[in-house]
């Protein structure tokens, strides 16, 4: 049940969509795009510029777009919530990838390649991103991956994976945030 829903009909009152103006071309100087990033990633790890937007309002963030080519589609969306601290680690997927989207609050996120064949088998990518340096990670199969709230206040990021959740048959494998096997630990930070 959807809660307290009103509908009424009013008439526009000389209104029409003539009345409205377009919105004026994208313009650089309150774009903001993301260049702090690790010059030797995870062998597959993506990660594009997000474009940000933004006016005496408040802002806008594409998360992601076909404009600059193409992606895999958009088939599951899913907003986490993180409290303070908080942390989800260690986790991989077997099939899909993760495409984490982090435009507010701080986080540490945390990449670890341990795919035989890999060529970059054990490396390590750390990331602090946010509200001050927003970014979008894609984190393809089989990458260890954990994400902390570094911040002192509950954010929350975007994750657009590769292939929708599946109820029945989780594409998730964990181990413990504190496996002494993974060379990171969140609570050193």
């Amino acid at each position: 049940m959807i809660g307290l829903v009103k509908s009424v009909t009013v008439e526009a009152q000389g209104l029409s969509l003539e009345d409205f103006a377009p919105d004026a071309p994208f313009t650089a100087p309150n774009q903001i795009v993301n260049e702090n990033v690790a010059c030797e990633l995870i062998d597959g790890v993506i990660v594009p510029p997000l474009t940000i937007n933004a006016d005496p309002r408040g802002s806008l963030v594409e998360l992601l777009t076909t404009r600059e080519g193409t992606f895999e589609p958009i088939v599951h969306v899913y907003q986490v919530t993180a409290l303070p601290g908080s942390c989800r680690a260690w986790v991989y997927h077997r099939q899909q990838s993760d495409r984490l989207a982090f435009v507010n609050g701080r986080f540490e996120v945390v990449l670890y390649d341990i795919r035989l064949g890999s060529p970059t088998k054990n490396r390590l990518n750390t990331f602090v991103v946010g509200r001050e340096q927003p970014i979008l990670i894609r984190i393809p199969p089989l990458v260890i991956h954990g994400v902390r709230n570094a911040g002192t206040d509950t954010a929350s990021f975007v994750n657009l994976p590769t292939r929708a959740y599946d109820h029945e048959n989780p594409d998730k494998c964990r181990l413990s945030a504190d496996d002494p096997r993974i060379p990171y630990r969140f609570n050193d930070r």
